[in-house]
């Protein structure tokens, strides 16, 4: 990654983390723990300016010493200098080379700032793709790194779950993480440090050595996948109008987005992430009527089985509105919103403390799963940097269009294989808890 690159990338880091946190002061109803973070937020968009200020000073130094040099080189290895490609200026710039490398009508080679994909994560062998005029099943172009990074911000401004998780940068296709095994159920025993016992002992006394147990997490990038087509007089003609459509909430980045983010919730974990409803670490908790599908109590045994981080977040189906706006208790009061005679102007924005977010990716009211109660810094996405775009005119060319695929690597699971039993040896609790299918 060339130095102009590492500046843009930690001056956009450092700005985003400065609107974050002014965004969370400015918000009436940000709580108290958003405000919390803003500190380090802060600290650590100091730390990112800092470096991209000395940063700034090494490249104009070099620049200057470049400059030095050139001048007392002769003419005729200036020129050759001269003519080293120099980045692309922006996202539409980088599609037109990729449109013009896999055109029939170009004769000139490929640009030279074009980086061909090449995998190193499968075992036994490297393998290469070199482009010709039509891209092979596993080729591509790999997206420079200064776009993929404006496309994964994209992806996680609009995520429910990106923004949120721990992401784990793959350069390989597969990665394994150690993690404590915190799976044990003996009682009287407390099982978050992986087996590893502690006891009372008098002085002098023998002493028992305990040695902590660890398991593997495994990471293996997937393929998703985006498909589409445009007419080659928008491609030939308006190349930067394309490229802020397929970067849009619209186009390439929004729809890897919202794909992912199903998948983080809900995938099956084969040939996809494996989504926190399906996975063996939540806790299925049961439904208390089926008349109502979603009362106070419920919200309350769900809570009782969450890990206590305080930095959990609701997660509803957008289908059970109805049911939160009307929830009363025991004695008939409303209970999220306390005076339906005088409505606010919004609903509120928490239950006990955790904020609430509507989505139409969780199951639909009644079904397992429209209720869901997560932490997800226990969740890990693996980002394979390999998101690759390719181009060829031959899939549509009888319509005069262009075909563009975008392939993104990613997968996702909880830390945990299995919800956490407590020291009664009974009790379980988890990061993720999710409300029951109604009975029949």
């Amino acid at each position: 990654m060339t130095l102009p690159v590492v500046l843009k990338e930690k001056q956009a880091q450092s700005q985003k983390l400065f609107d974050d946190a002014a965004a969370i002061l400015q918000n009436p109803e940000s709580t108290a723990e958003e405000k919390a973070k803003v500190d380090p937020m802060l600290e650590e968009a100091k730390t990112l300016q800092k470096e991209f200020f000395t940063m700034k000073e090494i490249d104009e130094a070099k620049k200057q010493m470049s400059a030095s040099y050139e001048a007392e080189q002769p003419e005729e290895e200036q020129k050759t200098r001269r003519m080293e490609p120099a980045e692309f200026k922006d996202w539409g710039d980088y599609l037109q080379a990729v449109h013009s490398a896999n055109h029939p009508q170009v004769k000139e080679p490929a640009d030279e700032r074009l980086e061909y994909f090449k995998d190193e994560g499968k075992p036994g062998h490297q393998e290469s793709k070199v482009m010709g005029e039509s891209t092979g099943a596993g080729g591509g172009f790999l997206v420079p790194s200064e776009f993929l990074a404006s496309v994964q911000a994209a992806q996680a401004e609009n995520s429910i779950v990106r923004s949120r998780a721990t992401i784990i940068r793959m350069r390989r296709r597969q990665i394994d993480i150690p993690v404590l095994d915190q799976t044990g159920t003996t009682a009287n025993i407390p099982h978050w440090f992986g087996g590893m016992q502690f006891y009372w002992a008098e002085e002098a006394t023998e002493k028992t050595a305990t040695d902590a147990a660890f398991r593997q997490v495994q990471l293996v990038a997937h393929k998703l996948i985006g498909y589409s087509r445009a007419s080659d007089e928008l491609v030939d003609d308006a190349a930067i109008s394309l490229g802020d459509f397929f970067s849009g909430p619209l186009g390439f980045a929004g729809g890897l987005n919202w794909m992912e983010d199903y998948a983080f919730l809900r995938g099956s974990g084969a040939g996809q992430p494996l989504g926190v409803i399906n996975a063996g670490a939540t806790i299925t908790v049961n439904r208390q009527s089926v008349a109502t599908p979603i009362q106070w109590q419920d919200l309350v045994n769900m809570y009782e089985s969450f890990l206590p981080t305080g930095t959990g977040v609701w997660i509803f189906n957008q289908s059970c509105v109805s049911n939160l706006l009307t929830m009363q208790d025991g004695a008939g009061n409303y209970i999220w919103l306390p005076n339906p005679q005088h409505v606010p102007g919004n609903a509120p924005g928490t239950i006990l403390g955790m904020p609430v977010i509507f989505t139409e990716k969780t199951p639909t009211v009644g079904n397992a799963g429209d209720v869901l109660l997560a932490d997800w810094s226990y969740y890990l996405i693996g980002d394979r940097q390999a998101t690759t775009i390719e181009s060829t005119q031959y899939d549509y060319w009888r319509y005069d269009q262009t075909s563009w695929r975008a392939v993104h690597r990613v997968d996702g699971q909880p830390w945990l294989s299995a919800p956490l039993t407590l020291a009664d040896g009974t009790q379980q609790i988890s990061p993720f808890v999710i409300l029951g299918a109604k009975s029949t």
